[in-house]
């Protein structure tokens, strides 16, 4: 959920809890008052029917203004009651239902004789008008809320409109060019903010750049040695005087060489990819990549005497990425699937929408499955590798932001490889 919208959102709910408890106050304030006008307007009635009752005991409701229904009764008991206000429901024959009424309550003495006398006043123009008001209010309300919304919108989108460039800029950001660049701010945090982003995108560009100076330095520097032990050891292996225990030794140590050169060339490589050093982007077909590689590993597959199956339900499957990294991704699964396969075994390689499956036969991993993208971790069955294959394949599908998931099931071991849009 965007910022605005979840301000938005808090600032009207916020505003309806308010403006609802606040209504309630309101309504019960109105209908109070409303009752007491009534309670006011019924105490001046009494006096005018005790007038009226006085003159002429021949009462009429309707001669009095006002009145909307009046009840007197003669009482005999000599006790006394005293005035009270209240409610009641009665039935308006003119309208055919019944009504509230509010009435007032109280006894005079009329020519020796104790009368209990109530007068009653129809309570629904003062509800209706308490319903009009409410009802205007909640409009209102509707109205103030509405506003505040469409105005919220306006200036957040004003006050922020500097942040969300600032988002923009670090989006487009990369270690390998120009620190973000931000113009001067006149709202304090955002300034501090701009002041801050700058200062950590140098220091990010400084500490690229000199990583990236180091590892070329220090690549360059350990091949040229690298290079020379190498051409050496291989002059001494082609001499004709050495004997069968300096032969060995020198032999190990070619061997060593060679591994120390492919350690740091594929560690290097590392480097890169985490740099996002390739940026180039082209699309290439996968069942084709698929093809040409099976073809350079045809020898090594003939070798171990293991069938390959393609289902290729998918053969229109493109990739957009950088060529080299795919090379890469693709070499490392199928070479880690011949790898660790067993002697006849198989590899299934199967193309869906969007997905790769790369499955091989093998005994189950003898350490930890999380473990398995790790650097240096490798099954120590193996010789000969340093467990950086699989952490070439993960650092190139993090790149893509491709998802890679691993599984082991009847006694296959399965790579999926989801190339997200």
């Amino acid at each position: 959920m965007k910022l605005l919208t979840k301000s938005s959102l808090l600032i009207a709910t916020l505003s309806l809890f308010l403006f609802f408890f606040m209504g309630i106050i309101f309504f019960q304030v109105l209908k109070n008052m409303s009752i007491s006008d009534l309670n006011r307007e019924l105490s001046d009635l009494k006096e005018l029917v005790v007038d009226y009752l006085d003159d002429d005991m021949a009462y009429q409701a309707e001669v009095l203004p006002g009145i909307d229904s009046l009840s007197v009764k003669a009482v005999v008991s000599p006790e006394r009651v005293e005035e009270t206000f209240g409610d009641t429901l009665m039935y308006d024959s003119r309208e055919d239902q019944f009504k509230t009424y509010r009435y007032i309550q109280f006894m005079t003495d009329i020519e020796e004789e104790v009368f209990l006398v109530k007068i009653f006043k129809s309570t629904t123009p003062t509800d209706q008008l308490v319903e009009r008001v409410t009802l205007m209010m909640t409009l209102m309300v509707i109205l103030f809320l509405a506003g505040i919304f469409i105005l919220n919108r306006f200036i957040f989108a004003s006050l922020w409109k500097d942040f969300f460039e600032a988002i923009e800029k670090l989006k487009q950001f990369e270690t390998s060019k120009e620190p973000v660049i931000l113009g001067e701010q006149d709202i304090e945090e955002f300034e501090e903010l701009r002041q801050v982003l700058e200062l950590m995108t140098r220091r990010l560009a400084k500490d690229y750049k000199e990583l990236k100076e180091y590892t070329d330095h220090t690549t360059h520097e350990l091949q040229t040695p690298l290079a020379v032990i190498k051409s050496k050891t291989e002059l001494l292996i082609q001499s004709e005087n050495l004997g069968a225990s300096e032969m060995k030794c020198l032999q190990a140590i070619n061997t060593s060489v060679n591994q120390l050169s492919r350690l740091n060339s594929t560690l290097t490589l590392i480097t890169r990819i985490e740099n996002r050093q390739f940026t180039e982007k082209e699309k290439i077909k996968l069942t084709e990549l698929l093809d040409r590689h099976l073809e350079l590993l045809d020898e090594h597959i003939d070798l171990r005497k293991i069938k390959v199956e393609k289902r290729y339900r998918d053969e229109g499957l493109e990739l957009l990425m950088d060529q080299g990294l795919a090379d890469l991704l693709i070499a490392n699964l199928l070479k880690n699937a011949i790898v660790h396969n067993i002697e006849g075994g198989a590899i299934v390689l199967e193309t869906r929408p969007g997905s790769l499956l790369i499955k091989n036969d093998g005994p189950p991993l003898e350490f930890n499955q999380e473990e398995l993208f790790t650097r240096f971790v490798r099954d120590t069955r193996r010789s000969g590798n340093f467990g950086l294959g699989l952490s070439l394949v993960k650092k190139v599908c993090e790149t893509y932001n491709f998802l890679i998931d691993y599984s082991y099931d009847n006694q296959q071991h399965m790579f999926k490889v989801t190339f997200l849009d």
